[in-house]
């Protein structure tokens, strides 16, 4: 069986006009189910980007890269 969430490769960049900001880069990871996690890190290190890519609230720039329960929702 898979993972419950899996993150492969992932990556988010925010554009604003000519401006580019790189929030996640190549992030790997796996949730299986019934797991706990907690994801830390400095400020700006892109942990909300993170869960609001695993929310829904936000798409990737590589839409590859993530895999999991969101499917098995039709989500």
């Amino acid at each position: 069986m898979g993972s419950f969430v899996e993150f492969q490769n992932v990556s988010k960049i925010y554009k604003t006009g000519e401006v580019s900001i790189q929030a996640l880069h190549d992030v790997n990871f796996q949730i299986e189910k019934g797991e706990f996690c907690v994801i830390v890190g400095a400020s700006g290190a892109g942990k909300t980007t993170i869960l609001n890519i695993l929310g829904g609230m936000d798409t990737l720039t590589d839409e590859k890269g993530v895999s999991g329960w969101r499917g098995d929702l039709g989500i």
